[in-house]
């Protein structure tokens, strides 16, 4: 896989990964000290996520949500189909 293509999938994939990490502290799931790292985390991701594509144009962001709604669809997917196995069994 080229460089380009790794890239692209971090680009796409680690914001949706922040918003997980955003969504399970609200959830309050996580001990104080894995919160604090949970933070640290995101953190970096929103930082590295700006210093990344912070001035890329209008194509880069688009081709961003088309990536993170795909991963989003993606995981939807996987939970509707084990919670379809599940009931089966």
């Amino acid at each position: 896989m080229k460089p380009s293509t790794k890239l692209l999938a971090i680009v796409g994939i680690l914001p949706v990964i922040g918003d997980f990490i955003e969504d399970m502290n609200d959830e309050k799931i996580f001990t104080k000290a894995i919160k604090m790292r949970a933070n640290h985390l995101l953190e970096e991701i929103r930082k590295s996520d700006q210093r990344l594509i912070g001035d890329a144009g209008e194509e880069i962001w688009n081709q961003q949500m088309d990536i993170q709604m795909a991963f989003r669809q993606w995981l939807k997917n996987a939970e509707n189909e084990q919670e379809r196995e599940n009931q089966s069994n």
